[in-house]
């Protein structure tokens, strides 16, 4: 094998000369090793209610299996079978799911509780709170 740097497949062109300067880092990008003060300063309210909708959360999730493992829907054929299983499987795992997306998909705080707390009305396992 050759040592000559020219037959290197990942060289390229001028990346020797020592005249040449990378491009400027622009105001977007962050220089490593440095920290977004705001972004790393949670306010303890904020985690204190996030906290308790986790907790709601994983009761809802507890709720929804309750009700799914305890009533019995007699359904005629497979397909449908099946239907009502995966049904039950999602009301069961939409709350996560709800609060996964939210945690990820949302970035402002303020939005980030708008959507939990409306996740917690619409998520409300219903039939399992009025018994039905």
């Amino acid at each position: 094998m050759s040592t000559d740097p020219d037959e290197d497949a990942l060289s390229w062109s001028g990346e020797t000369d020592p005249t040449h300067v990378a491009a400027p880092v622009t105001g977007k990008q962050q220089l490593a090793g440095t920290l977004d003060e705001r972004a790393d300063a949670a306010n303890p309210v904020l985690l204190v209610v996030m906290g308790i909708l986790a907790g709601v959360y994983l009761l809802y999730a507890i709720g929804w299996g309750i009700h799914a493992f305890t009533t019995s829907v007699p359904v005629s054929g497979v397909f449908f079978g099946i239907m009502y299983q995966l049904g039950e499987a999602f009301s069961i795992a939409s709350p996560f799911l709800w609060a996964g997306a939210v945690w990820l998909l949302v970035k402002k705080p303020v939005w980030r509780l708008l959507w939990l707390f409306i996740g917690v009305l619409v998520l409300a396992p219903w039939p399992f709170i009025f018994g039905g």
